[in-house]
């Protein structure tokens, strides 16, 4: 059990250390909100109305959760108004299971700005972001929750395993924006990044397949693992040695360096419509001080007890072996030291907005998004309502369908002169249906919270400035 109890140990710390950094997507009902600071992160062709200087720290803040998980599907209430657990046998097999899908995730996101500002020069909008990222997902596949719940007892049961993982990277990031207006209705904009790497945890058992019978249990495994960060882990007879690990403190300054770009496109047509396009994240980092696992081709039998009447053949002793038996499936081939660029889960945007003829503060988008990352991959459609009633005020409410499920978002946005502020959420749905004593959402955990202060300066160029000539400023 000693591994086992390393390999938890060695996960919680790559989590905890990467906890100050935690960032996942910019917030999504922010893509069509008149005067949003921040729209530029999700498309940088996108131009702010004005420059903006962001307060550290508050500029930009967000904290969510997306996942096709929920509480409400591993508690269950009884009768004396106790809650009880999924596994409980007073819960069928199929109640648990049906509530899951072929591929849990959950994805936990957390973004801070450092320093953030932008201004505009003629038709050009330059900006300037340091910030703090990382990205920290999970995959568990269902037949890992039926394996837990059913075990042997159907007999003769085959349990594949496959991809379930989990992967943590956290990364400080400055970028130089520039978005330009072509003809007054083409906008292009790109967004370069120099990346460093803080840490980096990835494991994951490709193939892994069990077989449960009367007769034998048989275990079939393929995984890979890497580890980079301000961590030692050595090798011991050429496999990862789990009882070296320990915190590495020659390696606290990062020698882990990347770049990236961002590329964006809008084009105004028909007077009331505008189509646009990005792409976030298209570049990698190398990484320094990389521990790379792989473990072997590994199938283990097992074919019932022996003889346990003897001390050396006692029935403890063999349920540990088998437990021993079950831990060498996470055994990797170890390379400590070595140096792996890793690519960059990216992201595309394709958005379409139309203006209300009627009312051209009013506007319906819809936005078709797409994360690139492996495993942990997502498709999200989004459709908005957006209104602007005055030039310093907006406001927008969507509602999306992705493959964490349904979701309901809103977003207020001030932007006046001198100062902005916003707070929006793509889901707020969870925060209707939470438990009455700690508040935790009991429906799928697909939710966010985004908030920032900045401080506003220079002419206005929005949308509505047609509207304001009288300002001078």
């Amino acid at each position: 059990m000693k591994k086992l109890y390393r390999i938890i140990v060695l996960s919680a710390s790559l989590l905890i250390s990467a906890t100050a950094a935690f960032a996942g997507q910019n917030l999504r009902t922010g893509y069509f909100l008149d005067g949003y600071t921040y729209r530029y992160q999700l498309n940088p062709a996108f131009q702010g109305e004005r420059g903006y200087f962001a307060i550290p720290v508050l500029g930009y803040t967000s904290l969510g959760l997306e996942s096709n998980l929920a509480l409400s599907t591993f508690l269950y209430p009884t009768g004396n108004g106790n809650l009880t657990t999924a596994l409980n046998s007073s819960i069928s097999d199929d109640t648990f299971l049906n509530a899951l899908n072929k591929r849990n995730h959950l994805n936990v996101n957390l973004n801070t700005s450092l320093i953030s500002f932008g201004f505009h020069t003629k038709k050009s909008w330059h900006t300037i972001d340091f910030s703090l990222k990382s990205d920290m997902n999970l995959n568990l596949p269902k037949d890992l929750f039926r394996f837990m719940k059913v075990g042997a007892a159907d007999g003769n049961t085959s349990y594949d395993i496959s991809n379930i993982g989990a992967r943590v990277e956290s990364r400080l990031e400055l970028a130089y924006g520039y978005s330009r207006t072509i003809a007054d209705w083409i906008h292009v904009g790109a967004r370069l990044k120099f990346l460093v790497g803080l840490v980096r945890a990835d494991m994951s058992m490709d193939d892994m397949q069990l077989n449960l019978s009367d007769e034998e249990w048989s275990i079939r495994s393929q995984g890979h693992m890497n580890i980079a960060g301000p961590v030692h882990l050595g090798t011991k007879e050429g496999m990862l040695d789990w009882d070296s690990f320990e915190f590495d403190s020659a390696n606290l300054v990062p020698r882990n360096f990347g770049g990236a770009v961002d590329l964006g496109v809008a084009f105004d047509f028909l007077e009331y419509f505008t189509a646009s396009a990005s792409v976030l994240d298209l570049g990698f980092i190398s990484w320094n001080n990389n521990v790379v696992g792989t473990t072997p081709d590994y199938s283990w039998r097992f074919n019932g007890f022996g003889d346990i009447t003897s001390e050396d053949n006692a029935l403890d002793k063999q349920l540990e072996g088998i437990g021993n038996e079950l831990l060498n499936a996470f055994d990797f081939v170890g390379e400590p030291d070595a140096r792996k660029s890793i690519m960059l889960a990216a992201t595309l945007h394709v958005g379409l907005e139309a203006k209300m003829p009627f009312y051209e503060r009013l506007s319906f988008g819809l936005l078709g998004t797409r994360r690139f990352n492996a495993a942990y991959s997502w498709t999200e459609g989004r459709l908005s309502a957006n209104v602007a009633p005055l030039n310093w005020l907006s406001l927008a409410a969507d509602y999306a369908i992705s493959d964490f499920g349904h979701s309901v978002g809103a977003a207020l946005n001030i932007h006046a002169k001198g100062f902005t502020m916003f707070i929006g959420t793509d889901s707020f749905l969870p925060l209707c249906s939470v438990t009455p004593k700690y508040f935790i959402p009991v429906e799928r955990l697909n939710t966010n919270l985004a908030f920032g202060l900045n401080i506003s300066f220079g002419k206005y160029k929005g949308r509505f400035v047609k509207d304001k000539v009288e300002d001078k400023k």
